[in-house]
Formats: C-alpha cells, structure tokens, sequence
C-alpha cells in the first residue's frame, strides 16, 4: 500500500509472512526505509487494523491503525529514542490517506 501524510511524505508499506517493510517515497528521507521487520497485529474492527513494531537497530517502536473502509491512517511513533546527537528523539502523531492498496496475499 501507499499513504501519504498531510505535510506532503509518503510511504509504501508491505506486510508479507509475517514481515513488514517501507520506503519513504515522499518527503525528505525519501528512499530510506527498512524490510524484514518483525510486527504484531490485531484486528480490531471490519478492515480495520492495529499493527505496531519495535525497530531497534534505529531506535523507533511505531504504532499504525490502517482503517480501509476510511482509507485512512493514523501513526503513534517514537523516532530516535535513544539519546544521540545526531539523531533528534521526536514523537509522530498524524493521519494520512491510504491512496493505494493491494490485499492481495502475493507481490
């Protein structure tokens, strides 16, 4: 899928066997990304989702809810908790629109 956020980033996120991989492809850290994560999830209503992962290598743990019959996205996001100079910690909370979305069990 792709989402984008209100302050112009956006993302293709996939979510395959059990791993979750992104690429930022919009926005300042476009083309950085990460794949192979680990993540739990949750259904918590009709096509809507709670999933959350704990990046350590970088220091993030995110929180998403994907609701698709709203095709939206709402982010919870702790970025560069650990305390080092060049990486600021700041908190994510926003809301985006799901603008593609293939859910589909096969790339």
């Amino acid at each position: 899928m792709n989402f984008q956020y209100q302050n112009g980033t956006a993302i293709h996120m996939e979510f395959n066997e059990g791993k979750a991989e992104y690429e930022w492809i919009a926005g300042p850290a476009k083309g950085n990304g990460n794949s192979d994560i680990s993540y739990r999830s949750r259904k918590i209503g009709e096509n809507l989702y709670l999933i959350n992962w704990h990046e350590t290598g970088i220091k993030d743990y995110l929180t998403i809810v994907f609701d698709f019959d709203k095709m939206i996205v709402h982010s919870s996001i702790i970025i560069g908790y650990e305390n080092k100079p060049e990486r600021t910690l700041k908190t994510v909370f926003r809301s985006g629109i799901i603008d593609h979305l293939n859910k589909s069990n096969k790339k």
